[in-house]
């Protein structure tokens, strides 16, 4: 059950599979993504879940009550008297700028399931907030994961994704590709 001592994993994990047992499924992205992803290195109060089916969320509200979330009137977010995390339902569809997303991950933790962007496309989410609204604290995430996860992040990929967002984005990525380079070599 979520308790005060609940940590953002916990919750991501709990409510993927209050809503598994309702016959829902989601993709847990945004920050709360980063902030598994790269742990030491980022940190969210909330996790942000894309339902893969429509909009259900007087569904989702049914699913999340036993674990004692409860909808924040009538807005997309479920709050918690016991947890300092938020969970959060933006509309779909899943995407990253112009691009939909198709490819998940799945995490486990014990006999718990959780479908969570790829590295990359945690990657890529965050850029686009860096490159669409300026978004610094969207940059320091998307160097946390690149860099607490090298092995598995495909930067020839970032690099091409951004290019084909806009060829006047690849000087935001040049400074992605700097600030990753210095946490590399820390």
């Amino acid at each position: 059950m979520i308790s005060v001592e609940s940590t953002l994993a916990d919750v991501c994990f709990a409510v993927s599979a209050a809503l598994e047992a309702h016959g829902m499924s989601a993709v847990l992205t945004g920050g709360s993504a980063a902030a598994l992803y790269a742990p030491q290195g980022y940190m969210s109060d909330d996790a942000d879940f894309i339902l893969d089916a429509g909009d259900p969320l007087a569904e989702v509200a049914v699913a999340l009550e036993p674990i004692g979330f409860q909808r924040d009137g009538r807005s997309r977010i479920f709050v918690h008297l016991k947890s300092k995390f938020t969970v959060d339902f933006p509309r779909g569809p899943l995407s990253v700028g112009g691009e939909y997303i198709h490819e998940t991950r799945i995490l486990e933790h014990g006999d718990l399931r959780l479908r969570i962007l790829t590295r990359t496309d945690c990657i890529r989410d965050r850029l686009a907030h860096f490159y669409f609204w300026s978004d610094y604290t969207a940059l320091n995430a998307a160097v946390a994961v690149a860099a607490q996860n090298f092995d598995e992040v495909e930067i020839d990929l970032l690099r091409a994704w951004t290019e084909r967002e806009s060829p006047a984005l690849l000087e935001k990525f040049a400074e992605f590709e700097q600030r990753l380079h210095q946490a590399l070599n820390r």
